[in-house]
């Protein structure tokens, strides 16, 4: 009694398993209206709160110069990476990346790293992106 109680349940199983070998995602008008609008709000918005990586801070003496070479050599070696110069006094800084979490900005560090050893995650202002 107990082998076809067994066998029937592993039949059951198996038969069950194949019976869903393919997933189809529905999603109904109303939803994709929201999340449509969802998008167009965010992209209104146009930064929001997120994170860059720092690789340099330069002062001194033709340092716009050289902040906008730095910022060239960077965009040549990791072209897939947005690289942008900011002032705040006394320094230009140069921060590249748009990582809406830090976990992102952290994978993207540990290969810029490679460059730019002193590179460090810093909060600021991002550019949306879907």
């Amino acid at each position: 009694m107990r082998k076809i109680f067994v066998t029937a349940a592993l039949i059951i199983c198996c038969v069950l398993g194949w019976a869903q070998n393919s997933v189809r995602y529905d999603i109904e008008t109303p939803i994709g209206s929201i999340q449509e609008d969802y998008i167009r709000t965010w992209r209104r918005l146009g930064e929001i709160d997120g994170y860059r990586i720092q690789i340099a801070a330069v002062t001194g003496t033709n340092s716009k110069s050289t902040a906008e070479s730095e910022r060239y050599l960077f965009a040549s070696r990791y072209p897939s990476i947005p690289a942008y110069i900011s002032f705040k006094e006394p320094y230009f800084r140069i921060r590249v990346g748009n990582y809406a979490t830090r976990l992102e900005a952290y994978f993207a560090l540990q290969e810029i790293r490679t460059s730019y050893p002193n590179a460090y995650i810093i909060p600021d202002k991002i550019n949306y992106s879907e």
